[in-house]
């Protein structure tokens, strides 16, 4: 348990500010934030470890021996292939990142929120009460994550389409000079599409970026805490952007590169060799989930420290009270 007697003075701050006052924060409270992050990290990271390793595993080595043993004459090529096995794997992978993103990561959100909010505004905070945010916060980050979960799963249906369509027509066929032409204007026409819903969803997650803090600290619903992170957004969105892009920035130095270069080594290391290959992978996981670990945290107090700096600059409201009240 770590106590904090007095409450900080809560007022708007630049963007300097903000990343100072959150690297003191994260450094006070480093081993209790990353404790609310780990806690329920590493259990799902070991089981998608161990999925690897059993189902993955054998699915690898049977996928592996079926196309390098040559089939035999007027037989189908493809009837070797373990389908069954891919299937299998395919189905726990995607059972266990839907797992992972709406309820593990909500609920690691909603507490890492819930602590950062205790130890900016002065409040006793421990691992296990940060996860003390109620069935009715859990369930509206539950539904507010499924929000854009299912608005990118639409999006990409339609660029999938689009994609699909695309071949389709092209495989029509027609004179060479035609198709080439129409080839190109389709490859156009996608890399346009691409980039139009990039932007779409960049601006789309800029806006609703504050959903958890509205819906931890406030006690909002899945929707009003969306309609809650957009208008304390409204106004203020290059300022959010920016904090998101150096946020990105960071997270790639921590993780996304320490990740990148062991992988590389680990290829060099064991190339060819078929066994290390779902070794390296489940190293390589287990990196990148302990640069989750370290990020995760300080993605939320920035993002908290957000929260509060636009409610002292569009509100002027008691946010000390606010705070307290919100987290008890």
């Amino acid at each position: 348990m770590i106590e904090q007697n007095a409450l900080p003075r809560l007022r708007p701050m630049t963007l300097g500010d903000m990343f100072d006052a959150a690297f003191r924060l994260y450094r006070r409270y480093f081993f209790t934030f990353i404790g609310v992050a780990a806690l329920l990290q590493m259990p799902i990271a070991i089981a998608q470890m161990a999925l690897q390793f059993t189902i993955g595993g054998n699915f690898l080595t049977e996928w592996m021996r079926a196309v390098t043993t040559p089939a035999l004459p007027g037989s189908n090529p493809f009837s070797a292939l373990p389908f069954g096995q891919l299937a299998m794997y395919m189905g726990f992978t995607f059972a266990l990142s839907i797992v992972q993103v709406l309820l593990v990561q909500s609920l690691i959100n909603g507490a890492l929120a819930n602590a950062v909010s205790r130890a900016y505004t002065g409040q006793p905070i421990s691992i296990l009460d940060a996860y003390r945010i109620g069935w009715r916060r859990f369930f509206a980050l539950v539904g507010a994550a499924m929000v854009p979960l299912l608005a990118s799963t639409v999006l990409f249906g339609v660029l999938a389409g689009c994609v699909a369509g695309s071949f389709f027509f092209l495989l029509r066929g027609g004179d060479t000079n035609s198709s080439a032409l129409a080839g190109a204007l389709i490859a156009i026409v996608i890399f346009g599409a691409f980039i139009v819903g990039g932007l779409v969803a960049l601006f789309l997650y800029v806006r609703l970026c504050l959903t958890t803090q509205a819906i931890v600290l406030e006690n909002q619903g899945p929707l009003t805490g969306i309609a809650r992170s957009w208008r304390l957004t409204s106004g203020a969105f290059w300022r959010a952007l920016g904090l998101i892009v150096l946020l990105f920035l960071l997270a790639y130095v921590i993780s996304a590169i320490p990740t990148s270069m062991v992988s590389f080594a680990l290829q060099l290391i064991s190339a060819g060799d078929l066994t290390a290959l779902m070794r390296n992978q489940a190293i390589v996981s287990g990196i990148a989930v302990l640069g989750q670990i370290l990020v995760l945290p300080f993605q939320l107090v920035i993002y908290t420290m957000l929260y509060y700096d636009l409610r002292m600059r569009k509100e002027g409201y008691d946010l000390e009270l606010m705070a307290q009240q919100a987290t008890l």
